[in-house]
């Protein structure tokens, strides 16, 4: 039978021995760093001048993301003979979930403007989903699906093109993205 010294002292020692375990995993898995839904992110889309930027804010689970960003080069819809009034776009709003270690799916939204008077005047509502593969260190290749939908599409109002709606143009994307680092100082 026990004493209470020698339990107490297995006690301690297994409660040792579980935080070392602890420890070493995560000291070890450095490398799930760039697969978190966190974090400052460029992305790009090989071959052509498309730029965006935007970060990840975890929930306390880790499990899921808000996405805020803003867009750079856009995609000119204008291209494709549709919503060629559009003078600039907004910043883009969005939410992403992970579905495996290295996987997640993403939806943002944004929305194509033009000056007006009293209020500038939304073009196209653009939505944005897909899926995230986190292929390394700071690194993702994410498949787009890109649906550009006319105003009218939101007929109850709440920004979002209602359930059934057709976009009135949609394009796939892969864009190549990269988690912003630390850069070295200039040095002059």
């Amino acid at each position: 039978m026990f004493s209470k010294k020698q339990t107490t002292l297995t006690t301690v020692g297994a409660a040792a021995l579980a935080c070392l375990l602890v420890a070493q995993v995560a000291w070890t898995d450095r490398a799930s760093e760039s697969r978190r839904l966190e974090g400052a992110w460029i992305a790009k889309v090989p071959g052509t001048p498309l730029q965006w930027t935007y970060t990840m804010t975890p929930d306390p689970s880790g499990r899921e993301a808000v996405i805020s960003g803003s867009i750079q080069v856009p995609v000119p819809p204008g291209l494709y003979g549709a919503f060629t009034d559009v003078e600039y776009v907004s910043p883009m709003v969005g939410q992403a979930a992970r579905t495996s270690r290295n996987t997640a799916d993403f939806t943002a939204v944004w929305y194509g403007l033009k000056k007006g008077a009293p209020f500038d005047q939304v073009v196209f509502i653009g939505v944005t989903s897909g899926q995230i593969k986190f292929k390394g260190a700071g690194t993702a290749e994410v498949a787009h699906r890109l649906a550009f939908y006319a105003p009218s599409a939101d007929a109850d109002g709440d920004g979002l093109p209602d359930p059934g709606q057709p976009p009135v143009l949609c394009l796939p994307a892969t864009s190549m993205d990269t988690r912003l680092s630390l850069l070295p100082p200039c040095t002059p």
